[in-house]
């Protein structure tokens, strides 16, 4: 038995793992979490549902995978290939500059929805509320009401409407004071660190606790600058169409200790932003949940604490993280290693994670970033692997099985490449070359 065979076996004995468990919806699959101490700095993969126990084979078989995988990579264009390649029963099959770091493009948006799945649970909600300090009396509320922000990537002006219905259903017809604004979960920056001028708002929205329709609604130089406010101006609107009168006007203010709950939109669940940001792989929304997993683990609201926080959360998981200021891997800063891709997917695994983020990646030839690749081929609905794309950058890490049952775990990060729809078609050759191997 391999070594990996022994110390997986070894975890089952003990009680540290359990039965592996099947892909399912991402908002019922991140539980059971295996503590770091239990896993070691490698954390060890769950077998895959079709594979009962591994099959050992020859070195001969490895080496003769191995080139069709080499050989596939041909023809990219990229003047540097990373690769790194693990097969259930063959072990390591491809390491070519698995530890030199490169811009890892959307890649980087993987170690953001781990460390977000791993910290704040199947059960975490983004919440936008309205509050006040006064009781209504007659239909009409004394003082101000404070819209305090939660960070919900997904908010739209139905939903901001329906807010304000809220409010008015709770028997408030006048407001006499303000609508004061607290988007202070989050820090007032927009962008973040290595980002070029024109991804804002090209690439993204404006950051902000307070964000609606992922704040793409307007691209004025004022709305770039501070969104939050104008959305709060929006808010205000829909009390005032729902039949609220307003006194006041919009400004900021943190909402009191004694301020209670007027009305709240239990928002989207940080599974299923986790699950668009890695199908569509959204950048906005990336940002806001690197900013999320730093004010819950750090109490940092911020890109920097976000960082700092997924970091120590992987660490735990044998995860290295690489040069990173961003959630999205927009940053020119970033920087990660294939093999440190490969142990992200296996920490996963490992963790009781793996079935939440693999079916949260995009699905070759049906679904998010890669529902036109892989059709017709091997690999047609049975890669599950995130796709990254800048300027002379093309990556790709994720899982997929071979025709024979093993579980593969992969990742390719190309760099200087002058033909990216050639550096794309070596990357899926050799994910098709690993789907198709009978061994």
């Amino acid at each position: 038995m391999s070594p990996r065979r022994t110390c997986l076996a070894a975890l089952v004995a003990l009680g540290l793992l359990g039965t592996p468990a099947i892909a399912g919806v991402v908002d019922e699959t991140v539980a059971n979490l295996v503590p770091a101490t239990a896993v070691g700095p490698r954390p060890i993969a769950l077998l895959s549902a079709t594979q009962p126990q591994a099959r050992s084979v020859t070195p001969e078989q490895g080496a003769a995978l191995q080139r069709r995988v080499e050989a596939a990579l041909a023809g990219s264009t990229a003047g540097v290939v990373s690769a790194a390649v693990d097969v259930d029963g063959y072990g390591e099959l491809v390491r070519r500059g698995a530890g030199q770091p490169l811009a890892p493009a959307s890649t980087q948006k993987s170690y953001v929805a781990l460390a977000a799945l791993l910290a704040l649970g199947p059960d975490a909600r983004y919440r936008t509320e309205v509050a006040a300090t006064a009781i209504p009396v007659n239909g009409r509320l004394p003082g101000s009401v404070w819209l305090v922000a939660g960070g919900d990537p997904y908010l739209d002006k139905g939903y901001l409407r329906l807010l304000a219905r809220s409010v008015r259903q709770r028997g408030i017809t006048a407001i006499a004071g303000d609508v004061l604004l607290d988007d202070m979960r989050y820090d007032q920056r927009r962008s973040v660190a290595g980002w070029k001028s024109s991804y804002m708002p090209g690439e993204s929205g404006p950051l902000s606790a307070l964000a609606v329709d992922r704040n793409r609604w307007r691209t004025d130089s004022t709305f770039l600058a501070d969104p939050a406010i104008p959305a709060a101006v929006l808010f205000r609107d829909y009390l005032r169409a729902e039949g609220v009168t307003v006194a006041g006007g919009v400004r900021r203010g943190y909402r009191p200790a004694t301020a209670r709950t007027v009305a709240v939109n239990n928002g989207t669940l940080v599974t299923t932003a986790v699950r668009r940001v890695l199908k569509d792989s959204d950048n906005f929304a990336a940002e806001l949940l690197l900013k999320e997993v730093g004010r819950v683990v750090r109490g940092q609201g911020t890109s920097a604490g976000g960082v700092t926080a997924v970091r120590s959360v992987l660490e735990q998981h044998g995860v290295p993280l690489g040069t990173s200021t961003d959630g999205s891997g927009l940053s020119t800063q970033d920087r990660q290693t294939t093999s440190g891709q490969l142990l992200l997917l296996q920490a996963a695994d490992a963790s009781g994670t793996g079935p939440g983020l693999r079916t949260a990646l995009p699905l070759g030839c049906r679904d998010g970033t890669l529902k036109r690749r892989f059709c017709g081929t091997a690999a047609e609905g049975r890669v599950w692997a995130k796709t990254g794309t800048l300027a002379g950058v093309r990556t790709l890490s994720g899982y997929t099985e071979t025709a024979s049952g093993r579980t593969v775990w992969f990742s390719f990060q190309l760099t200087g490449v002058s033909d990216g729809a050639r550096a794309l078609a070596a990357v899926d050759r050799a994910v098709v070359a690993l789907a198709s191997s009978t061994d």
